[in-house]
């Protein structure tokens, strides 16, 4: 391996909720397009995990919330010099069609799912250690060896009330990830430690590092201070061990 890994740790609630989404759909687009039963399989796990989380919170509020304080940032730096004018009419553009198409959103989110007895069905049986074998959910096993068309037409139903919501979450992250400048900077030691400027809204800290250097970060901390502190998993049979030398790495603290 010879590449960077970007690892993130949020600072907010929201933020936190809104990565577990992104994580979520893009595990779910990756296996329908695998397209086989046990990809299916998953794809349906991550739906299933997808509406425990959109019930469990209004996302729909969320996500227009954090639209409306992104805008209203972005529009402090209207006048500065060097904003390109028609780049951020675009911007401006897409944060209002979004907020618009989620507020005119009518319903509940899970309106497709909670009518079908199929899939109350397997989000009860998910929820337990192997719970859907054949012997204990006969209909799905049933689905399972239906065409892969068939599959991916229902899986994509069930999916079409989050479409917005997964896009609207794909921008916001977008906006956020781009409003922080990456610096090199040194974990000496090991060890690195910060405090954050508090006349900014900080919602998220990336830490890029690269895996030729045999260490991973753990990030921890708020929106006044936060830690990066690396560690050498070795064989991953042993308790990591923390790095006693110094680590350059890629940081990006991000506030929009």
């Amino acid at each position: 391996m010879n590449q960077s890994l970007t690892f993130e740790q949020p600072l907010h609630e929201r933020v936190r909720l809104l990565l577990r989404l992104e994580a979520l759909g893009a595990r779910f687009g990756d296996a329908l397009a695998s397209g086989g039963p046990f990809d299916h399989h998953e794809a349906l796990a991550a739906l299933v995990d997808i509406y425990a989380l959109v019930t469990r919170v209004d996302i729909k509020r969320e996500l227009m919330a954090e639209i409306e304080r992104q805008t209203a940032n972005l529009n402090r730096l209207a006048n500065l010099p060097g904003v390109d004018a028609e780049r951020f009419d675009e911007t401006m553009a897409a944060q209002k069609r979004l907020h618009d198409a989620l507020e005119a959103q009518a319903g509940a989110l899970d309106h497709r799912v909670r009518g079908s007895e199929f899939f109350s069905s397997l989000r009860q049986r998910m929820a337990l250690p192997g719970g859907v074998f054949d012997f204990d959910l006969p209909i799905y096993h049933y689905w399972l060896e239906h065409p892969e068309s068939t599959r991916r037409e229902l899986l994509l139903e069930w999916f079409e009330p989050l479409n917005t919501v997964a896009e609207a979450t794909t921008q916001v992250l977008h906006f956020m990830r781009q409003s922080g400048s990456t610096e090199a900077v040194t974990a000496e030691g090991g060890y690195f430690q910060r405090t954050l400027d508090n006349t900014h809204a900080w919602q998220l800290i990336r830490v890029s590092v690269n895996t030729e250097l045999g260490v991973y970060p753990e990030i921890s901390g708020g929106r006044q201070r936060f830690t990066v502190r690396f560690l050498m998993p070795g064989d991953f049979r042993e308790r990591p061990v923390p790095a006693k030398h110094d680590v350059p790495f890629q940081l990006c603290c991000c506030a929009l």
